[in-house]
């Protein structure tokens, strides 16, 4: 009896359940709702309760219908979906990662394969530029046939200490997927790897960058991505080893910036800017560990970087301060209030900002021990610059010569000899809020000027204060300092000059009175008329060669006035030196066949020949002039010095008469000559001539001017013979050898020598 009660009520729950479910499918959605899925991808395939299978009677209008679980028949793709890049890398909870509707909708569902572009259908909702790097229902196991190729270098250890440890080749190498057959060959662009999927807000800043611009323009080498940040191996910005950690990024930066052939082939107008940085005070401050210095990005900024004319570039000259103002806020607020600030607002190019006192890239700290060395190194560097500038000073209506004025006071000569205390530009004018005189908040407004020069001179008066300045303050007083000037200009001329006249009279009237003296006593013929004329003929193109050949090298200098004055223009100049060349040379070819084709030039040959006795004679008379020995050598014709003077003068007319005509010549020479010899040649001439100039005023006149035996000059010059007293102390061998000669002429007999 209990068995078929069970039976019966089991039979009963059966008949109320199939009833329920037939009444379920008899509900007709299209008698309240439209056909939503007609001509859809669903249209004939399925019907609403095959997704909407909680709607269980036609009353359900109260009710809200459950989430439809399209994995039911997407099951595989479902599986996909979860571990999709949006899961995966941005690690978005269920609730805010794009779902089944996310992408294709609920009623209105289109077919996947009637979509010609499927990234903007699909993915264009939320990234507006930018393309699905791969299938997004793709398998996780993608990256597995791509080391069968890419097997030299083990990229999945790289990527597991990766930020995309849970990307797959495929999410990042869109081109590789899209170009499957065909993808060793890099695309014409070079962007082998699409980082815009996910870093979408950042690529748009990246792509208005001049990182960004240079590549739209084709330059391939111009920063991308992994450029920075690295390939495979990305770590967190913040982690010390990522690319782009603090103390990184200047090794970043610098694989491109501090190239010397990147440098030279995109005209990079800083110089291996990295490297000034290292070595500036924000890079000792990043190395040596601090969170707070300056890096490369905090001034150039890290994916919106832009040159100095782009539009809201950060190291343009107006925004220069505001940059700067992120770390030093009172001094950009100081900055702003000067005359500097405003002619850059006005956008006065020339006009300083921050890194034109400063440096871009080697900032150097000022508040150092040695803060007034740094302090000199601006004003040398900056301050003097500008201010005697002439073209700045008359296109901006600048006082011209104040730098001059300053650098001849005793403020600039004391700090030119290392005085610390002595007063500079900032002393005086400020660092940063430098104003002009007429300004009341200037520090050198004739109401505060009192008070500047107190900070060193605690007793100063306005007196006092209006006494020192580049300029006189008062008219009345420029007046007579001009008038003093004056009067000591021709003050000195004409003492100084009546004093130079007067000893000129005494000097001839001495020269005069030896030279009379010296006819009366017996002399012996040193140099014949033709050697006497050859040697005026050397000394007057000499001299002429050296005055012209300076001038040249030195037309600023004090004697390059001098000679521009008295009519030496450079054409002038030119010439007679060429002219005086051209004697020198003439004459050393005469000189030549002199020596050689005459008796007389062969005896004087023969005597200037080095000996080994002229090495003896050498040490001996330096003894002798030390007094540690008592006798003074003996010499023939021609002493050690003598013979080292001449054979200097053939070594230096040769190598400048080969360097000059090189310098004559320099088309000529271009035609058959090496790349450096015409650059050699004006190095060795140039030096050379200075060589020669020092050897003929400290040797030669020495011997012939200053020895205190010939002052005020050997007389041997003018005529060629000398007294014989003096060729007997000067010339001892030789003098024995004319007696010599003398006597058996005299005698017929011959002298036996001793």
């Amino acid at each position: 009896m209990k068995r078929t009660l069970i039976c019966f009520l089991f039979f009963i729950l059966l008949i109320f359940y199939n009833s329920s479910r037939l009444n379920a499918q008899e509900i007709n959605c299209l008698d309240c709702h439209e056909n939503l899925i007609a001509k859809t991808a669903h249209d004939k395939v399925i019907k609403c309760g095959d997704c909407h299978n909680d709607i269980l009677s036609e009353d359900h209008s109260g009710k809200k219908a459950a989430k439809v679980e399209c994995k039911r028949c997407h099951e595989a793709l479902y599986e996909q979906m979860k571990s999709d890049v949006h899961r995966k890398l941005m690690h978005l909870p269920e609730g805010k990662a794009p779902d089944c509707k996310s992408c294709h909708g609920t009623h209105n569902i289109v077919s996947p394969s009637s979509l010609t572009n499927k990234d903007k259908s699909y993915c264009g909702k939320c990234h507006k530029s930018t393309m699905m790097a791969a299938p997004y229902h793709a398998v996780m196991n993608q990256s597995e046939g791509c080391s069968k190729c890419h097997s030299e270098k083990d990229h999945k250890m790289e990527l597991a200490k990766s930020v995309h440890k849970n990307l797959s080749c495929s999410n990042c190498h869109s081109y590789v997927v899209k170009n499957l057959s065909n993808h060793q060959k890099a695309p014409k662009d070079g962007v082998l790897a699409d980082c815009y999927l996910c870093h979408n807000t950042i690529a748009l800043e990246h792509k208005e960058s001049i990182h960004g611009l240079s590549l739209t323009e084709g330059i391939n080498e111009a920063a991308q991505c992994w450029n920075c940040h690295g390939s495979h191996e990305i770590y967190p910005v913040k982690d010390v080893k990522s690319k782009v950690y603090p103390s990184n990024l200047v090794a970043t930066c610098g694989k491109c910036h501090d190239d010397p052939a990147f440098i030279k082939k995109y005209s990079s107008t800083n110089n291996q800017p990295g490297k000034m940085y290292s070595n500036s005070v924000h890079g000792k401050l990043v190395m040596a560990g601090s969170n707070n210095a300056p890096t490369c990005i905090t001034c150039h900024g890290k994916h919106d970087i832009k040159n100095r004319i782009q539009p809201g570039s950060k190291i343009t000259s107006i925004n220069l301060p505001n940059t700067c103002e992120k770390c030093h806020v009172k001094i950009a607020e100081e900055y702003k209030k000067s005359i500097h600030w405003i002619a850059v607002k006005k956008g006065i190019r020339s006009a300083p900002s921050c890194n034109d006192c400063h440096s871009e890239h080697s900032i150097q700290a000022i508040n150092t021990v040695n803060k007034r060395d740094e302090v000199k190194k601006i004003q040398d560097n900056t301050c003097l610059q500008c201010h005697q500038n002439l073209i700045l000073s008359q296109r901006y209506g600048i006082e011209n010569g104040n730098v001059n004025r300053y650098e001849d006071s005793y403020h600039g000569l004391a700090v030119s000899r290392g005085d610390k205390r002595a007063a500079m530009c900032v002393d005086c004018h400020n660092v940063h809020n430098i104003l002009p005189k007429d300004n009341a908040g200037s520090s050198i407004n004739k109401n505060n000027i009192v008070n500047t020069c107190k900070k060193c001179h605690a007793e100063a008066s306005e007196t006092f204060a209006n006494s020192y300045s580049h300029t006189s303050q008062v008219s009345s007083a420029a007046n007579i300092e001009s008038v003093v000037k004056t009067i000591y200009f021709w003050l000195i001329l004409i003492v100084v000059g009546g004093m130079f006249l007067h000893n000129l009279l005494i000097l001839i009237h001495e020269m005069r009175i030896r030279f009379k003296k010296s006819t009366g006593e017996i002399r012996i013929p040193r140099f014949t008329r033709n050697e006497l004329i050859q040697h005026t003929l050397l000394l007057t193109s000499f001299i002429a060669l050296a005055m012209t050949g300076f001038m040249l090298k030195y037309p600023d200098s004090f004697y390059g006035e001098i000679m521009r004055t008295i009519g030496f223009s450079e054409l002038v100049r030119r010439w007679v030196h060429r002219i005086s060349a051209v004697v020198m040379i003439v004459l050393s070819v005469y000189h030549a066949i002199y020596l050689i084709f005459t008796s007389r030039g062969r005896d004087v040959l023969f005597g200037l020949f080095p000996r080994y006795s002229d090495i003896t004679q050498a040490i001996n008379a330096m003894l002798y002039y030390m007094h540690i020995t008592k006798k003074h050598p003996d010499y023939d014709n021609y002493n050690y010095a003598e013979k080292m003077e001449y054979w200097a003068l053939i070594w230096g007319t040769i190598v400048m008469g080969i360097t000059g005509l090189v310098l004559w010549f320099p088309t000529s020479v271009g035609s058959w000559a090496p790349v450096w010899f015409i650059k050699v040649s004006e190095t060795v001439h140039f030096y050379e001539a200075i060589l020669a100039t020092l050897a003929i005023v400290v040797w030669h006149w020495f011997f012939v001017i200053f020895h205190p035996k010939e002052y005020p000059v050997s007389f041997t010059v003018f005529n060629g013979k000398m007294s014989v007293v003096h060729f007997k102390g000067e010339h001892r061998l030789k003098y024995h050898k004319v007696i010599l000669e003398y006597l058996e002429v005299k005698t017929g007999n011959e002298v036996p020598k001793r």
